[in-house]
């Protein structure tokens, strides 16, 4: 399914159907990983905050320089986490990345959701739309067609709770699992907890569970979009529950 829907995002009722089966058993997969770890039967390789380094490129920078004039403070944290979360999973899991790739992914991914350009969602997916908006960024500025591609797929997959990493790339199935890990909690149990209450500390999410719900509730999504099946499906309550936001 997740190579079928349509450019705006929309999904078609048998897309949908799948989509929730997918939320579904990610949520069990999820639940037997955590009991897993937490009886030793499980393990994650160990790092520390200072083994993730945000890159320095040109196209890094430009795209640093695009996220602050584009988010509030509280969305572009989110960015910045989404990204540590990303990378730590790659490391936790032993997957190689492209920091570049991926760290643009994070930092644009939630682009669709801004003040500057929110009115899309009620026409499309505002992943869908961030997608396009991102690759069109990293072109205009020098990129090759091969990796914008990589960034757009991406970010057009994060509303996804999982993504094949061998079908669609390392970066897609990080964007994707950074993006959960921070709105719902996902995956924490892969990340040392000093490194998430360093990140923490680095990039606070005071007040962005009241932000991000906002934005679910109240913009006003397309109908059969992902926001749009996820806010139906009890979107806030999930928020509301976020592991990050008591323990950590």
């Amino acid at each position: 399914m997740q190579n079928n829907y349509t450019e705006l995002g929309i999904l078609n009722k048998s897309e949908i159907s799948k989509f929730k089966i997918l939320l579904i058993k990610s949520s069990l997969n999820e639940n037997i990983k955590r009991i897993l770890t937490q009886i030793g039967l499980n393990s994650y390789v160990k790092f520390n905050f200072n083994h993730v380094k945000i890159p320095n490129s040109k196209l890094a920078l430009l795209a640093i320089e695009e996220a602050n004039d584009i988010y509030n403070p509280i969305l572009l944290k989110h960015c910045y986490r989404t990204f540590f979360w990303g990378v730590g999973i790659a490391i936790s899991e032993g997957i190689r990345i492209d920091n570049e790739l991926l760290f643009i992914s994070s930092i644009l991914h939630d682009s669709g959701l801004t003040d500057k350009h929110n009115h899309i969602c009620s026409q499309q997916c505002f992943a869908n739309y961030g997608g396009d908006y991102a690759k069109k960024f990293v072109l205009e500025n020098g990129m090759n067609i091969n990796n914008a591609n990589i960034i757009k797929k991406a970010i057009d997959m994060h509303l996804y709770p999982s993504v094949d990493k061998v079908k669609f790339g390392n970066e897609a199935y990080l964007l994707s699992k950074g993006a959960n890990m921070d709105v719902i909690g996902s995956h924490y149990f892969q990340l040392p907890n000093e490194f998430i209450k360093t990140t923490h500390k680095k990039y606070s999410r005071i007040d962005f569970k009241e932000d991000i719900i906002e934005t679910i509730e109240k913009l006003k999504h397309k109908e059969n979009t992902r926001a749009d099946i996820l806010y139906k499906m009890g979107f806030n309550k999930l928020a509301n529950k976020n592991i990050l936001d008591t323990n950590f």
